[in-house]
């Protein structure tokens, strides 16, 4: 039996960060469903042919081959025994409906949703102040207003240069904030008619201040 969490919340939140410091800490697996679908590609399996070639079609991935990828992951053996932080799965109620059947089925347990919950005006700000690693593997996140690098401009986890997204522009943050509240918002109501929603709020405190928040709301 693999306990899962899964992180909401409006983007800009800080559910990456917080979702970083949680796996690091409790030894909980971070499952990325955009890495399971570049890891099926890269092994060449039938599952793996099928999402590269709906890429190539330039179509979306479907729920049902999402559902399916997750599914296997969460079967192996390293899940089961840590657990794991689903990211990415799901983003709407019918994923949402999937995944719990997911559970069901693999005798699994969902034991936390947790809503990040945080001021409009701060998301804004964030989600037009943020800096990307240039290195994929690396893939940090910083914020000139809020999680500034040490030397502007660098990674400091790998040196690699940091650079802004096009789409980071308020026109952009406001059209991501938009699709979150009609797609992705309805999960707390859902997960909250469940008893299985913890709320948590994130503020301008630094990234320890916003996990230790979480963790008494977790008890961990």
């Amino acid at each position: 039996m693999a306990n899962i969490y899964i992180f909401i919340g409006p983007p800009g939140a800080g559910k990456g960060t917080m979702g970083d410091i949680f796996c690091e800490r409790t030894g909980v697996i971070h499952v990325s469903t955009g890495q399971l679908l570049r890891d099926e590609m890269a092994a060449g399996t039938a599952l793996g042919a099928k999402v590269k070639d709906v890429i190539a079609s330039g179509a979306l991935v479907s729920d049902e081959i999402v559902a399916e990828l997750v599914k296997n992951r969460i079967a192996k053996a390293d899940i089961k025994e840590h657990g794991c932080l689903l990211d990415g799965f799901p983003r709407t109620v019918p994923q949402a409906d999937m995944l719990d059947k997911i559970l069901k089925d693999g005798n699994d347990t969902m034991a936390a949703v947790v809503l990040i919950e945080a001021d409009a005006k701060m998301l804004m700000g964030r989600l037009t102040s943020r800096r990307m690693c240039s290195n994929k593997d690396c893939g940090a996140i910083y914020n000139v207003i809020s999680q500034k690098p040490k030397v502007e401009g660098i990674c400091d986890k790998c040196g690699a240069k940091l650079y802004q997204r096009s789409d980071d522009s308020v026109e952009t943050a406001t059209n991501r904030l938009k699709v979150y509240e009609e797609q992705t918002a309805p999960l707390v109501s859902y997960y909250e008619a469940k008893g299985q929603l913890k709320r948590t709020v994130s503020t301008d405190r630094s990234p320890e201040d916003n996990y230790a928040e979480m963790a008494k709301v977790l008890g961990i």
